[in-house]
């Protein structure tokens, strides 16, 4: 099983389709690639007929520990199926060495999730799941998008105030106040009781705190009403668990567990794809052809696989003083899967693979001074990426791996995908807007 981190998502390739030599070469009609070529240099040639292998893959699993956002709720999206969003997260103590007085009594409790602003798909009221940890998360561990969340199995939701709003645009009136938007989730009375009822030697410390409660499980009911999903932010201490009490001595107290960037979190995903990718539910499918649609979806959800077989017989074609300048890949999106309720990522990424399997970044991700890009060009419907490093380097036979990988820029943080054009796509018939609607690479070279 091969586990990749958040973090190595900084780069980007798509997989292709149809092995076949590489013919077509001819003069450029633009001036593509001429910045990387000298003055004097002449016989100047390019294509975009070099064979492409595009599949979709299905993401084996993502490191997704001690991230800065969160993601709750059960998304739809119509071209790509159903997604899930939960988080586990420990809490601290605003304060240590708390008194509570003599005879608490819990008033009510509740969690209140800070937004980031993001949201995915259409947002409506969910029911949401809230089960204490067994085992306490660690900072020194690695967490990952599929792992096997030990809970106590409890539902510790108040069923009277469910379902609940996920919305960062809507303000919530509680009680007659106006209250800031915020994922309210209100929490059982008897289990605020209980933590005013514990030995308050656990509340010495944040090491005594943490041995004693592991954490909560915060996820929608998979079968609930509503749907739709937000960020949440797990790092800056505004999202908070807080507990309203009276004492002998208090008639109105309140104490703050939080969760901040000390807090060690993972976010949690899960998945059920509509077609064209509707065969990647089965777990013995894990790639699909992608010539004519391929998808990337972030939540640790899909990648393409790009290779390109036909190299070897398109060097030895070449002459040998033959020098590439330019190797651009573009990846178009049908206008009809641009919807703008759900919108496609602004930027991805390519990554290869080392000998071992694991994601790496492409020469040219790493290299000062170029621009690999990779940002959605709208005017072209395309995203474009310059490899042209890893390009050479593929060409010379001295890199590492012959597939590259386009994969979401916020792979571990967001619900969002985006269909391309595989390298079949013709043009519709009669179209007279001379948009090339297939994946290819652009080659431009002297020899």
């Amino acid at each position: 099983m091969i586990k990749i981190t958040a973090s190595q998502y900084g780069a980007v390739v798509a997989s292709i389709l149809g092995f076949a030599v590489l013919t077509g070469c001819k003069k450029p009609t633009t001036d593509l690639g001429l910045e990387f070529a000298q003055e004097d240099l002449l016989g100047l040639h390019q294509t975009d007929t070099l064979a492409l292998i595009f599949e979709t893959v299905r993401e084996d699993s993502l490191e997704t520990s001690h991230l800065s956002t969160a993601v709750l709720g059960n998304m739809e999206h119509p071209f790509f199926g159903m997604h899930q969003g939960s988080f586990a997260a420990q809490l601290r103590l605003s304060a240590p060495d708390i008194d509570f007085g003599p005879n608490p009594l819990v008033d009510s409790i509740y969690l209140s999730l800070n937004y980031t602003g993001d949201r995915y798909g259409q947002l409506s009221p969910q029911n949401i799941r809230v089960e204490q940890l067994i085992d306490t998360l660690t900072f020194d561990s690695a967490y990952y998008s599929n792992q096997s969340i030990l809970t106590s199995g409890v539902n510790l939701v108040d069923p009277a105030f469910q379902p609940v709003v996920l919305n960062p645009g809507e303000i919530l009136y509680i009680e007659g106040d106006t209250v800031a938007p915020e994922v309210r989730i209100y929490l059982d009375n008897t289990f605020g009781q209980s933590l005013l009822d514990a030995d308050s030697a656990i509340y010495d410390s944040n090491q005594d705190w943490r041995a004693y409660f592991a954490g909560l499980l915060i996820a929608p009911e998979p079968n609930g009403p509503g749907q739709g999903a937000v960020g949440i932010d797990v790092t800056t201490g505004l999202s908070r668990m807080r507990l309203h009490y009276h004492s002998d001595t208090d008639s109105a107290a309140t104490y703050d567990f939080i969760i901040n960037g000390l807090s060690p979190r993972n976010n949690l995903f899960a998945h059920q794809w509509y077609p064209p990718f509707q065969a990647l539910d089965e777990a013995y499918i894990t790639a699909l052809d992608g010539s004519l649609q391929a998808g990337v979806f972030s939540g640790a959800g899909l990648k393409t696989r790009i290779q390109m077989p036909g190299l070897t017989a398109w060097e030895s074609e070449r002459d040998e003083d033959r020098a590439v300048h330019k190797a651009e890949l573009w990846l178009p999106v049908d206008p009809q899967y641009n919807d703008p309720r759900y919108p496609i990522p602004s930027q991805l990424f390519i990554l290869s693979e080392n000998e071992a399997g694991e994601a790496v970044s492409t020469p040219d991700q790493t290299s000062i001074g170029l621009a690999i890009n990779g940002n959605y060009d709208a005017a072209e419907k395309a995203y474009r990426f310059n490899i042209s490093q890893t390009f050479q380097q593929m060409l010379n036979g001295t890199y590492e791996s012959d597939k590259l990988y386009v994969v979401s820029s916020r792979a571990g943080i967001s619900l969002q995908g985006v269909v391309l054009n595989g390298p079949a796509v013709q043009p519709l018939a009669g179209d007279t807007t001379n948009w090339k609607p297939n994946a290819r690479i652009v080659v431009t070279w002297s020899e």
